[in-house]
């Protein structure tokens, strides 16, 4: 029962950074990120896999990955120590990409024949 009530603060948490600024959102921000940083090993993987082969996902991937995780992670635990005061400016996200989930400089998702208007 408590892993469900942890469970539930925690999307709740994530589900209303999208809707309010400030201090709300980085509280959320930074749970997610330090409860999640974890992520960045296996993502880092997939990428290097995917530019240079499954070897050098392996080789490559996994201790960039864990330099990502705890650069997250730490900066996930400052922004919830953190979340009252507005540092940085506006509350604004340190890392890049915001969440671990979310791609870097790319749209997630491209709405149909988006290509053939261009």
């Amino acid at each position: 029962m408590r892993k469900i009530l942890i469970c539930i603060i925690i999307l709740s948490l994530v589900c209303m950074q999208n809707s309010y600024a400030g201090p709300a959102k980085k509280l959320g921000r930074g749970l997610a990120n330090t409860l999640t940083g974890w992520l960045e090993i296996p993502f880092s993987i997939r990428e290097n896999a995917q530019k240079h082969g499954y070897l050098a996902g392996g080789l490559y991937g996994i201790p960039i990955g864990v330099v990502k995780t705890a650069i997250r992670t730490l900066v996930g635990a400052y922004e919830v120590v953190t979340f009252a005061l507005p540092f940085p400016e506006d509350f604004e996200h340190i890392v890049e990409p915001e969440f671990v989930w979310e791609p870097v400089g790319e749209t997630p998702f491209e709405p149909m024949g988006a290509q053939e208007l261009e």
